[in-house]
């Protein structure tokens, strides 16, 4: 929106939502149950409810785990049509 109050084409930009693994999990927390989450990341329950507390910190190994997981749903839900 602010690219667009000032003439700026948005075309030329690519917006990137940078998140931690404890704000990720977060924000999606309404959306996504931890059963969910763990169908599509493979990471168990229990752990995906640490990382999302702040109780432990991901290795990188599963942070992109994570990152693939949303991305892949993504991919999914952008090729669904009704």
């Amino acid at each position: 929106m602010h690219l667009r109050q000032h003439g700026i084409k948005s075309k030329a930009y690519k917006v990137v939502y940078k998140f931690d693994a404890e704000g990720v999990l977060k924000y999606y927390r309404g959306i996504f149950t931890n059963a969910a989450l763990e169908r599509i990341t493979g990471i168990n329950q229990r752990q995906i409810q640490h990382y999302a507390f702040g109780a432990k910190r991901p290795r990188p190994q599963q942070l992109k785990k994570i990152e693939n997981a949303f991305y892949e749903l993504g991919q999914e839900l952008i090729s669904v049509e009704l």
